[in-house]
């Protein structure tokens, strides 16, 4: 790992389940900030305000990595603080071999590390060890996301905008002394200037150009989880993808903090106990179904007309407000959504029956 701090391009959000099932992450040694509320504007401009009912936890992601990296150094791991250029199998050596470099290149010294019983790609889907092992995604597989860390923005409340045919959005994640806001959309759909049009348009009406010019950009491939759980494969003979580089996110919200460490704590599960073979299965059965579900239905969700309705009927209805809380807080599953939604049609009705009643009566 060459760096002991890596502000990265993300959000920075982790639902609930991550804090359940991590409760290390509630920690004082790490800042961040339990979200409450959420704001949904759809692309005519509907706006809709809810409370999460599960709060939303931000962090800094160079908060984070270096408390994940000092959680290691505390557990017995040795980190080198080196970059990787090149690994190759070497059976008669008896593993893996690293050739390395320092982290910034100003020596020009390479070195050759090894053998290494298993390697384990974690460097992200436009990493060497993905492309080396996998090759890259294809093209409408991969989202580019562009944003700004915003310095001394902080609100009570997460910011999702929504724009017709586009199979993303923008957001705005407020952490402990600043924001990152940001806008994703699938690589193909738009040039990155148009991107950058459509969300500073957005965020200098809303925040003022001033506090854009003071703003630090930055930009991010982020990948999508396969439409067929099982078209590509996590691990092979002696190695393994994890995070972003297994392209373990979220294909709707891109969601990936979660499943990185998810996904890394089952592979050391599996190496732990003498069967890493059995790590594909593991994710298989975990996550990797409900995730090839929603990238098969992702028109659906960003298609307008729907986003439309359920801002609108969000808006209306605490039943509605109630399941996208939910589904933000990541207790709420995608192929069950539209049931949901559906069972919750006898309320919704009676609630925006009563919100009319009482705006035509004032």
């Amino acid at each position: 790992e060459p760096r002991t701090s890596s502000e990265k391009a993300c959000g920075g959000g982790i639902p609930l389940r991550g804090l359940d099932h991590f409760p290390f992450l509630d920690d004082p040694r790490l800042p961040g900030k339990a979200v409450r509320g959420c704001l949904v504007i759809s692309p005519s401009g509907r706006e809709a305000e809810f409370p999460l009912f599960d709060p939303l936890y931000v962090f800094s992601r160079a908060d984070l990595h270096t408390f994940l990296l000092d959680r290691a150094l505390a557990a017995g791991v040795r980190v080198a603080r080196t970059r990787v250029l090149s690994f190759r199998k070497e059976p008669a050596a008896g593993g893996w071999t690293l050739r390395t470099a320092d982290p910034d290149g100003a020596g020009g010294r390479e070195d050759a590390r090894g053998p290494f019983g298993f390697l384990v790609a974690a460097d992200g889907v436009a990493g060497g060890c993905r492309r080396r092992l996998l090759g890259a995604p294809a093209r409408e597989e991969v989202s580019q996301g562009i944003g700004y860390y915003m310095p001394g923005l902080s609100e009570d409340r997460i910011t999702l905008k929504f724009y017709a045919g586009l199979h993303g959005y923008l957001w705005v994640f407020p952490r402990p002394d600043h924001s990152s806001a940001g806008i994703c959309a699938t690589l193909a759909a738009l040039p990155a200037a148009e991107l950058k049009r459509l969300m500073d348009g957005f965020l200098g009406e809303r925040y003022g150009g001033d506090l854009l010019a003071r703003s630090e950009r930055y930009a991010a491939l982020i990948p999508a989880a396969p439409r067929d759980p099982g078209r590509e494969p996590v691990q092979g003979d002696g190695w393994a993808l994890v995070g972003d580089a297994g392209r373990f996110v979220d294909p709707l919200t891109r969601e990936g903090i979660y499943y990185a460490m998810l996904s890394g704590e089952m592979l050391a599960a599996a190496i732990a106990a003498g069967r890493p073979e059995r790590y594909a299965g593991d994710w298989s059965r975990r996550c990797a179904r409900e995730l090839s579900w929603a990238a098969r239905h992702g028109n659906g969700f960003f298609d307008t007309r729907f986003i439309e309705r359920l801002v609108t009927l969000c808006r209306l209805s605490p039943a509605v407000a109630r399941v996208l809380s939910d589904l933000i807080a990541g207790r709420q599953a995608y192929r069950s959504l539209k049931g949901r939604l559906l069972l919750s049609l006898p309320a919704t009705a009676w609630q925006a029956a009563a919100r009319i009643r009482s705006a035509r009566g004032n």
